[in-house]
């Protein structure tokens, strides 16, 4: 396949998980604009504090969304994986310095497209107010059950939680990148795998 033909694919699969009906000329008005570009693992996407500025979609890889505590240590707030689009959503995360950043955790095939095009070319198709919501609701029903899951669960049903919501995600994830989005320690975790 053609590097156009393969971005149609990743963009028509992508866009369908948030868009009940993708028009295809959307897809061929976004195409123009997106590049493939590469990372490798561990490198950064955004890093907390900078603007962020582009849409990303993922090819092939795993990265997490992650926040820089006061003491120094990473706390990881989600992860994304193959057909997922990342990107701000609100004025603020466009316009004000970002809140968390964005990492590889595994070696990254993606796709980038300037935010404000993409938000442009949506608008004009009527599409970004439905992608908007759509993926603001998507966002709060998972941080609401992320905040269930740390209020009323134990470590070891939080990560049996994990796994059945996310069954292709749990053996991917580094020991101590998953133990501190389930609020766990390395050790604990490491006991629960082993179970």
């Amino acid at each position: 396949m053609t590097l156009p033909s393969v971005l149609n694919t990743y963009l028509t699969r992508s866009l369908g998980h948030i868009l009940p009906n993708v028009p295809p000329q959307l897809v061929t008005d976004l195409s123009p604009h997106f590049s493939p570009q590469k990372k490798p693992r561990h490198a950064s996407l955004l890093s907390q504090g900078e603007r962020w500025q582009s849409v990303y979609l993922i090819e092939s890889g795993l990265v997490r969304m992650y926040f820089l505590r006061r003491d120094g240590r990473e706390f990881n707030k989600s992860f994304f994986a193959e057909y997922s689009i990342l990107c701000p959503l609100t004025p603020a995360m466009w316009q004000m310095p970002s809140l968390f950043g964005i990492a590889c955790v595994e070696p990254l095939k993606f796709w980038r497209c300037e935010h404000q095009t993409f938000c442009t070319i949506l608008q004009e198709h009527g599409q970004w107010q439905l992608f908007q919501n759509t993926l603001l609701t998507h966002l709060l029903t998972a941080k609401l059950q992320r905040e269930h899951d740390l209020l009323a669960l134990d470590g070891r049903k939080r990560y049996e939680a994990f796994c059945t919501r996310y069954p292709d995600l749990p053996q991917r994830i580094p020991l101590g990148h998953l133990a501190t989005y389930l609020g766990l320690t390395d050790v604990s975790l490491s006991r629960l795998r082993r179970q």
